[in-house]
């Protein structure tokens, strides 16, 4: 007999479970079960001659129209010489985004210095939303509305980075089809970049805050973060190259301090370490570290143990700030502040890009801005001097 949707509603269990077989589709009928549940199966014959039942659905799940253009093409791929069971086990036992989620930190994660950003980032906001999602399954929508409905425009764009990277790892890895990145053309949310800088105010301000935070004394947490930022100041260093830097890296020679490769941002872009030219207060504050830290520490700036560099800078950032009454202002800023005052003692975009480790002069060219800034005061100066 032909299932339809009333005959399908109307079967009652029995005391043991009964097959109705379509006639339309070979092999496709409806189980009912004692219990009175009814579910779709589709029975056919493999490759081999194993006969085999197919699990299609519930008729909650699928009219038997639908149940019946499933099973036809499941038959069409076993003409084909296919075997659709084998494939769905397959596909049940793909890994998921969680499983993607594991080899990403345990292979590629740990090797970026910005591992812990992006553990945070699948752990609290791309696991809980796609985890259960199959990578092989995972569809450009669903990262597009993943991506704008999460509350927080510029996270959702790192999570987006950190997914179109995993995503290309996956088809090398062979667990997805390559050329088909479901992160690809999903637009990120603009993001405004900014130009922060310490003012002369601010700068008396932080230079007074840090004198009194060196009050406590070398063996203090305090006093090693002044240092920290100073050498942040007189260097234009990232964070991580100070805070995370060793004393293997210096060549007191040349007053360097030499980045290896895969301790820099733009390392496995350039293949080259990062060269940060140390001034004589540098070397200074460098030496003063040293001479008042345990000689088994291998870190620039000591943790709370010996064998531990500093961590959790931001309270101590935030309450640094606080002292010095200085608001809105990121470590970061630290690095376009020595950008500036390296342009305003006339310096050129070209030296202010090389002392940064800039790997495009793109980069550097959002500070021309402060070019223009130090000629009109250049050419202030010379007007007020000729008196003409």
């Amino acid at each position: 007999m032909k299932l339809t949707k009333t005959l399908v509603d109307g079967c009652l269990p029995r005391a043991s479970r009964y097959r109705l077989n379509d006639t339309l589709v070979p092999g496709l009928s409806l189980v009912v079960f004692p219990g009175g549940a009814k579910t779709y199966y589709l029975r056919h014959r493999t490759i081999d001659g194993r006969q085999v039942d197919l699990k299609l659905g519930t008729p909650v799940e699928l009219t038997p129209d639908d149940a019946r253009r499933i099973a036809r093409d499941m038959l069409a791929q076993v003409r084909e010489g296919r075997d659709p069971g084998a494939e769905r086990r397959q596909l049940r036992q793909a890994p998921t985004l969680a499983d993607l989620a594991d080899r990403y930190m345990a292979t590629h994660g740990k090797a970026k210095r910005s591992g812990l950003n992006d553990e945070i980032l699948w752990r609290l906001h791309i696991l809980p939303a796609l985890g259960r999602v199959r990578v092989t399954a995972l569809t450009r929508q669903q990262v597009r509305e993943f991506h704008t409905s999460h509350s927080k425009p510029i996270t959702a764009n790192r999570a987006l980075e950190v997914l179109s990277k995993a995503m290309a790892l996956a088809e090398d890895w062979g667990w997805r089809q390559p050329g088909a990145n479901p992160c690809d053309g999903v637009k990120a949310n603009p993001e405004r970049k900014r130009r922060r800088y310490l003012t002369p105010d601010e700068l008396g301000r932080l230079r007074a805050a840090l004198i009194e935070w060196e009050i406590a004394g070398p063996l203090s947490l305090r006093w090693r973060f002044a240092q920290l930022v100073r050498l942040l100041l007189l260097t234009g260093a990232r964070l991580n190259e100070i805070m995370q830097g060793r004393w293997e890296w210096i060549n007191w020679d040349r007053c360097e301090l030499v980045v290896p490769i895969e301790a820099h941002k733009t390392g496995d872009e350039t293949g080259e370490p990062r060269v940060i030219t140390l001034s004589d207060r540098a070397t200074e504050i460098l030496l003063q570290l040293r001479e008042h830290q345990s000689a088994k520490c291998p870190w620039l700036i000591q943790g709370s143990r010996i064998e531990q560099h500093l961590v959790g800078y931001r309270r101590l950032w935030l309450s640094l700030l606080s002292d010095a009454q200085i608001r809105d202002l990121r470590v970061h800023d630290l690095r376009h502040t020595f950008a500036s005052y390296t342009l305003s003692h006339g310096h050129s975009l070209g030296v202010v890009g090389q002392l940064l480790g800039h790997r495009s002069t793109q980069t550097t060219a959002r500070y021309a801005h402060l070019v223009d800034e130090v000629a009109r005061s250049a050419v202030r100066q010379v007007g007020a001097g000729l008196k003409v």
